[in-house]
């Protein structure tokens, strides 16, 4: 009997992820919600609540359909193609640029010192120029910062990378943040057991459904929207230019009134990693977004949750950002701006997402550590 393709195909996406969400959903309907409560943090009984405890078999339910209807997305309607890709790397991504607070993880893999990846990025530009037009990942990234409740040192990170311009990539973005939304609507008696503002938390993914498009900002005009508050926290200067810290995209978001995500875009060139397009009129400004949620409640979760940005296409302006970024050595990159002198080169862009913090900011809760089955903390023993 020939297998008929496109049919199992259509079952894969309507029927088969539709049923199996509604059976999951009234099973956990049938458990009392007191038993869902999210138990502490203890980093040496935490596997007894992993074993024991609702709250974590909520909570992989609802990570396991999120991750089924990204990939829905992306192969289905983005027409991308999932990559697995290596963990360990000679060249460093996300904490290159001096506005990151992005540290890498140096190890040694016999006697070959290398890092784990913090980025998948660097994987697919090399991908990209083989004939794929889109490709995405849905991968743990590594990174050495100090934990707090925007920072953990091992997170899922959704990435994608596609030829195109940035004007290219943001609808593609707002298509998944709005895939993520209607899928946990499918899923209301979990959200009502992990969410800590369960009508906040409807009518936001309900909002973002019905938007035709998330609001935008210039980055410039928040720096100036921000300096009128008399408010130091909100923005830090530095000689390599200016951050909007996370409390100043929070207060953004209060001037601006925005209750949808919001685009806050072309940062200062110097201050964003030195693969980040320049705009051609304008070298001292690059072409790249960050994707800003409103915190649902006080306290709770809000700020950046997608970077993303147009990649660099000319080797010159590379090496003219890598040294005006404090003479950052271009050898672990060599590589990788050779790859703008093929003749098969293409203009691509690209975007990240926290996929712990998307789920900390949704369910309203204040720390991406409470929505991560195992929590990976620096200097903080765990098991298993």
């Amino acid at each position: 009997m020939v297998c008929d393709i496109s049919s199992t195909f259509m079952i894969f996406k309507k029927d088969t992820f539709e049923k199996d969400i509604i059976v999951d959903d009234k099973l956990i309907s049938r458990i009392d919600k007191e038993l869902f409560k999210m138990p502490h943090y203890c980093p040496e009984s935490h596997y007894l609540d992993v074993a024991s405890k609702e709250y974590f078999f909520g909570l992989v339910v609802l990570r396991h359909y999120l991750k089924l209807a990204g990939d829905r997305y992306f192969a289905f309607e983005v027409k991308a193609k999932n990559i697995d890709l290596f963990m360990l790397t000679p060249s460093i991504s996300s904490p290159s640029g001096p506005g990151s607070d992005s540290q890498a993880i140096k190890i040694y893999f016999g006697n070959l010192e290398t890092y784990l990846v913090d980025s998948s990025q660097f994987g697919f530009e090399p991908l990209i120029l083989n004939r794929f037009d889109k490709v995405y990942c849905y991968l743990p990234s590594m990174r050495g910062e100090e934990p707090d409740a925007r920072h953990l040192n091992q997170f899922f990170h959704c990435e994608m990378e596609m030829k195109g311009t940035l004007i290219d990539l943001v609808p593609v973005v707002e298509g998944y943040i709005k895939c993520f939304c209607a899928t946990m609507l499918k899923m209301n008696a979990i959200i009502e057991r992990l969410s800590d503002k369960l009508e906040k938390t409807r009518t936001v993914l309900e909002r973002i459904i019905e938007s035709d498009f998330f609001p935008s900002m210039e980055f410039d005009d928040g720096v100036r929207m921000l300096s009128g508050t008399n408010g130091k926290e909100f923005v830090n200067f530095t000689r390599h230019g200016r951050d909007i810290t996370n409390t100043g995209e929070a207060k953004l978001a209060q001037i601006a009134k925005f209750n949808l995500p919001f685009w806050l875009k072309n940062f200062d060139r110097d201050r964003v990693p030195f693969y980040q397009k320049p705009w051609p009129n304008n070298p001292e400004k690059t072409v790249n977004a960050d994707l800003i949620f409103p915190a649902l409640i006080d306290g709770a979760f809000g700020g950046e949750v997608v970077g993303s940005d147009q990649r660099q296409d000319d080797p010159l302006e590379m090496y003219e950002s890598l040294k005006r970024q404090g003479e950052i050595s271009a050898k672990p990159y060599e590589w990788y701006i050779n790859l703008r002198r093929l003749p098969n080169y293409a203009t691509t862009s690209g975007f990240g997402l926290g996929i712990e913090r998307f789920l900390a900011w949704a369910l309203a809760k204040n720390c991406v550590k409470d929505v991560i089955i195992y929590p990976r903390l620096k200097n903080i023993a765990s098991t298993p």
